[in-house]
Parts: structure tokens; C-alpha cells; sequence
């Protein structure tokens, strides 16, 4: 997919970050709750950086795999100047190389609704499975069918950023049978006296709790939790737009 290019520096700027330091803090008690004691750290879509090198502060091991150069640039600029050792590595998240590694795997910021199809998403979740080690964790969160095709529509476009460096608009639109939405990104960087346009076109699935479950089980994972907010853990809604999940690679010789 050709984007998080040059909209990879304005979503740096932007609150996007907030999201993924916001599952930093709420992370723990999810690791507790679950009898989980995670030292080592798969960080997929890892992005321009914020949750790993949040992670890396608290003392984790931490490898993140993004298939945007762009924003892997900014992890590693992000992680230098936190003064953070985190492996960064450009890689599909569909065909992952790990195998039996990581105690804990997560995906923020709804990036695996950017696999479009079935097929996208089994391999990617069986990629996952193979990177865990025994017992691991793997936490994520999805937009919804009910978050793509109605809460996004509410607002079918929708000013981001308009700031004396940046300005951001995203116009969105819904397929009803394919269950895919589409949001154009159109945005503007302040370059001394002139402005850089970008334009980028983001598309994502809506995957229903019944397809994310069955997959997920499909791949030999254990569905553990489903939650609306994962700070309440609080059981999904139907008007709830985004879901976090928890599931775990059973433990040898447990329940696949």
C-alpha cells in the first residue's frame, strides 16, 4: 500500500500518537489481569515509534515491524532521542519471520482493518501466532462494521489539523457490500513561504466480532476478551465503534 509517506510527518505532529501512548499506560493492568509477564514485545504497524519507545521506557524489550519507510524514520529518530534500544525493522506484517520469540505481540490504531481481505488477515494472525512464544498475548483493536460504516459517515468530511504548520482533511465514504470504507487524505506542510500538498487514500474493512473471533481461532488462538474500552474492560456494544481484543497462543500441550 503506498501510503504513510510524506502524511507520515504530519501524522507525528499530529494527536495520532496519543492513541498508541494511551494503550502504553492501560497495557499493564491488561498483562495483569491475564496472568501475563511480558518482557519481550512484538509491536506490529508500529508506526513513527510513540508506543515502542513507550514500552522501551518501562523497561521492555521491544521490536516493532512497520512496511512504511517513511514512518520508520521517525521511530528511529523517536527512539534515538529518548535514548531507547528498539529493533525496527520493514517488514509485511502478513509474512513475518519470527518464530516462538516474543512473550507479547499488539496491533494499535485500527491497522489491521488495512487488510482487506480473509485471507490478509489469517495470514497475518498466523504470522503472530508463529512470533509468540507459548502462553503469549496478542492485544489489538479494530474499527468496527458499526464504527466504518456509521460513526465515520457522520462526519464524511472532517478537518484533522489546521494549525500554522499543517492543515489536514479527510473525506470518507462507505461500501456497503464489501464492507469497506475509504477515507482521502489531503493535507498541507508549511515549507518556509510555500505549502506541500499531500494526498493519500486509506482503506479499511470492517470486520463483524464473529469474523474476528473465527479467524482468530482459525489461526490456533484462544479469544480470551473482547472490550468496548479497555481501560473499563467493558463487554462491546452494538453502537460501539472500535473493539480491543485479547487473545492468547494456547501453552504447550493446552487447548489450541
Amino acid at each position: 500500500m503506498n501510503i504513510y509517506r510524506e502524511f507520515a510527518y504530519i501524522y507525528m505532529k499530529g494527536d495520532y500518537p496519543r492513541f498508541s501512548e494511551r494503550m502504553a499506560t492501560l497495557l499493564p493492568a491488561i498483562l495483569t489481569k491475564f496472568g501475563t509477564e511480558a518482557r519481550t514485545v512484538l509491536d506490529l504497524a508500529c508506526g513513527e515509534g510513540s508506543f515502542a519507545v513507550a514500552m522501551a521506557g518501562r523497561g521492555y524489550a521491544v521490536t516493532g515491524v512497520d512496511n512504511s519507510a517513511d514512518m520508520l524514520r521517525l521511530a528511529r529518530e523517536k527512539a534515538a532521542e529518548a535514548g531507547r534500544r528498539i529493533e525496527f525493522i520493514e517488514q509485511d506484517m502478513r509474512v513475518l519471520s519470527f518464530e516462538d520469540r516474543f512473550d507479547l505481540a499488539t496491533c494499535w490504531f485500527d491497522s489491521l482493518n488495512y487488510l482487506l481481505e480473509t485471507d490478509d488477515i489469517l495470514a497475518c494472525y498466523s504470522c503472530v501466532h508463529r512470533a509468540l512464544k507459548p502462553g503469549g498475548l496478542f492485544v489489538f483493536d479494530m474499527n468496527t462494521v458499526y464504527g466504518l460504516g456509521v460513526l465515520w459517515q457522520k462526519r464524511p468530511c472532517e478537518v484533522c489539523q489546521d494549525t500554522d504548520e499543517f492543515f489536514e482533511v479527510h473525506r470518507k465514504s462507505y461500501d456497503y457490500e464489501s464492507n469497506i470504507a475509504e477515507m482521502r487524505i489531503t493535507g498541507f506542510i508549511r515549507m518556509n513561504e510555500t505549502w506541500m500538498r499531500v494526498d493519500e487514500e486509506h482503506r479499511e474493512r470492517g470486520y463483524t466480532l464473529g469474523e474476528i473471533h473465527s479467524n482468530l481461532r482459525s489461526s490456533g488462538f484462544e479469544v480470551l476478551a473482547t472490550w468496548d474500552n479497555p481501560e473499563e474492560m467493558t463487554e462491546p456494544k452494538p453502537g460501539s465503534g472500535r473493539v480491543w481484543v485479547v487473545a492468547r497462543k494456547p501453552a504447550k500441550g493446552g487447548p489450541a
